[in-house]
């Protein structure tokens, strides 16, 4: 043999051969578990009358979970003894079996510092001995916040986390470092303005200085609102430590706030401040049986809401004059509120007036203005009575007596009845032809509209207007008296076409230019809504009755 082979070749031969017998003698740990070892498993039921066939079942149950250090100290103790008795080498689970997972970044939670536990399947769960002692069981430490942050960095990387063991997630919470605003503390000193008083008075009571109001006078704008105060209103005057003025509310509504204001340049600014409305609509409905106005009352309509329907109404019923007894009404108005408390009644959007059988309906436009359901205006060239309702004294006669001869007969004119001093409006534009005093008119006002109407007014206690001035339709021209031939005081009104007298209640009166074009295209939907809105009222007013 020695002669057969070179002398090289039988070195490596025997080199061999030891590797061999080493491989035998020592065998590697990397090698997977035989059937002995296999067989290790105690599969009876015996002890703790349980089956035991995964030790991670153990390790999750226990109080504790092994750290990263516990299993680093297995994995370099691999062959670990549970009893005092001796056990075989192959009988022990290396650290090596156990099975590494990288973490997915599904796994973490955001808003812990622990990481969620891994599902891991049958086929990756270790063998251990059913007598080795849970690895759960000793006590687990907590990682630093540098190892954390380590850990982190080497996942990144594509690092790997070992199971069983809870990792500590370092959060840097930087602290807010905004600057805490020191407290300020204002003392409110409230003014109600008195008969006589001024703004200069007002801060003088307050202890301000005349410089501060000659300052905010000069901001102008809003700010010139103050200029007007009226008896009754208040002032809210907010005074720093040093008596110095920082606030100044001023209310103009019950929704509207003048607010005069010091900066942080130390000037002054002035703005509206406006609370939001809740606009909501009501409705109120009712028949007259003594007068209009005591009809509104009992409707629950407020002064202001009577006077506005009866103008809305005032081109087409005389309601000095014209009102009877079953007259009825309805009407659809805003109500607003403020952080849900009523702070007052809006416009009225939609009304109905039945007098003497006729039938009026009236619409708000976007625009202000009322018209009828087909886009005619509310507005006439003429007003059906130069003198406001409220003020007649007399209802629901229509057969008056002439207050001198005390006979029934139209003597050219209308006259209405009330106390010295009440309003007279001129029933239309145009200019005032004549302005004077006669034995019989006493003061007398003439007003030509167009060359086909003319309006006279008799009897007046004062005449507000001159010969050649022209006026608007409404304007106060004059007050009701007792001048010239008469034996009380009233207004004898006269109402004239082409020179010939007319009767003022049933004449026929021009009317203004009807909406067209994309105007009447816009206000046709809104009509429909509303005149449905009141029929449906209606109906439902008379199924409760």
């Amino acid at each position: 043999m020695q002669s057969l082979l070179p002398k090289r070749h039988r070195r490596l031969l025997i080199i061999l051969a030891l590797v061999v017998a080493a491989a035998v003698l020592f065998p590697s740990e990397q090698n997977s578990p035989n059937a002995s070892q296999r067989q290790t498993i105690d599969l009876s039921a015996k002890a703790n009358n349980k089956l035991t066939l995964d030790p991670l079942t153990e390790m999750t149950s226990a109080k504790t979970e092994p750290s990263l250090a516990n299993i680093q100290q297995r994995e370099k103790q691999p062959q670990l003894n549970t009893t005092t008795e001796p056990k075989p080498a192959n009988s022990e689970v290396n650290g090596s079996q156990i099975k590494q997972a990288t973490l997915k970044p599904e796994l973490v939670d955001a808003t812990s510092t622990t990481l969620q536990p891994l599902k891991i399947s049958e086929a990756a769960k270790p063998a251990e001995s059913a007598e080795a002692e849970p690895i759960a069981t000793k006590i687990s430490e907590q990682l630093s916040d540098s190892d954390a942050l380590g850990t982190l960095e080497s996942l990144k990387q594509g690092g790997e986390l070992h199971l069983g063991v809870r990792y500590p997630l370092a959060l840097s919470i930087p602290l807010s470092e905004m600057p805490s605003e020191p407290e300020h503390f204002y003392t409110l000193k409230r003014q109600t303005v008195k008969s006589g008083d001024s703004m200069a008075l007002i801060f003088s009571r307050v202890g301000l200085s005349a410089r501060t109001l000659y300052n905010i006078d000069q901001l102008g704008g809003e700010a010139k609102k103050l200029r007007t105060v009226h008896p009754g209103d208040t002032l809210d005057f907010y005074l720093d430590d040093q008596d110095r003025l920082v606030k100044l509310n001023y209310p103009q509504s019950k929704f509207e706030t003048l607010v005069i204001e010091r900066d942080q340049q130390q000037k002054f600014t002035a703005r509206i401040d406006t609370q939001e409305l809740e606009v909501r609509t009501s409705f109120a409905q009712g028949t007259i049986s003594s007068s209009f106005w005591n009809a509104g009352i009992s409707a629950g309509l407020g002064q202001g809401q009577i006077m506005a329907l009866a103008a809305v109404f005032g081109w087409d019923i005389d309601f000095a004059l014209d009102i009877r007894k079953n007259d009825s009404f309805m009407v659809l108005f805003e109500e607003h509120y403020i952080d849900g408390q009523y702070a007052g009644n809006g416009d009225i959007i939609a009304a109905e007036f039945i007098n003497q059988g006729d039938i009026f309906r009236a619409v708000r436009h976007d625009d202000g203005n009322y018209y009828t359901p087909e886009g005619r205006p509310m507005r006439k060239a003429f007003l059906r009575a130069p003198v406001n309702f409220k003020y007649i004294s007399s209802s629901f006669n229509p057969r008056r007596l002439h207050p001198v001869t005390g006979k029934v007969r139209a003597h050219n004119g209308i006259d209405y009845a009330a106390k010295v001093g009440t309003p007279i409006l001129a029933a239309g534009d145009g200019r005032v032809t004549k302005s004077g005093y006669s034995k019989y008119n006493g003061n007398y006002v003439f007003i030509q509209h167009s060359s086909a109407y003319m309006t006279k007014y008799l009897h007046l206690q004062k005449r507000y207007v001159k010969t050649g001035q022209r006026v608007k339709q409404g304007k106060t021209i004059g007050t009701l008296g007792a001048t010239g031939r008469v034996t009380g005081p009233h207004l004898h009104y006269e109402f004239l076409v082409h020179g010939v007298h007319k009767n003022p209640r049933t004449v026929k009166l021009p009317t203004s230019t009807p909406l067209k074009g994309e105007k009447k295209q816009r206000f046709m939907p809104i009509a429909k809504a509303r005149i449905e809105q009141l029929d449906n009222t209606k109906r439902v007013l008379l199924a409760m009755n």
